[in-house]
């Protein structure tokens, strides 16, 4: 009975632990496919320019982390234990967390040209962003629709 209990128990950690990392997958696999479907790719393109892509995000992501971590630390409960020296350090952070987004973001665009055609380059960014949009739309809907 004891390693029934432990074997459900280690179960439902690995379920609930796998839960967002699905949903992750999920989200990834509608960008790629909006992605690609209006940004008409061909397929050489599509073959070049998403492991470019995928490059660039997984950067983003490591950045978005350390400006999450940086942001929890900025909590209204945790700001009162902060002196002013390490409130100066965490905005210079602050500042160099948003300069690495920029860079990451410039670099991307100067390794996609040649891969896509300008016009499709300036017209990701926009996709992206409508992405996101449509994304955190459905969201709101779903939660509108739970009692």
């Amino acid at each position: 009975m004891k390693n029934f209990l432990t074997l459900v128990s280690v179960f439902l950690t690995l379920t609930a632990i796998a839960q967002p990392a699905r949903k992750q997958e999920r989200i990834k696999a509608l960008r790629v496919a909006y992605i690609s479907d209006k940004l008409q790719l061909t397929q050489d393109e599509a073959q070049k320019f998403w492991p470019i892509f995928n490059a660039f995000d997984a950067k983003q992501a490591e950045v978005r982390l350390q400006k999450k971590v940086l942001n929890l630390k900025l909590r209204p409960e945790n700001r009162q234990s902060i002196s002013d020296a390490d409130m100066s350090k965490l905005l210079l952070e602050s500042e160099n967390i948003d300069k690495s987004l920029q860079e990451n973001r410039k670099q991307f665009i100067k390794s996609l040209q040649g891969v896509l055609p300008v016009q499709k380059i300036l017209i990701l960014k926009q996709l992206e962003d409508e992405f996101k949009q449509q994304l955190m739309q459905q969201i709101k809907n779903r939660r509108k629709e739970r009692p």
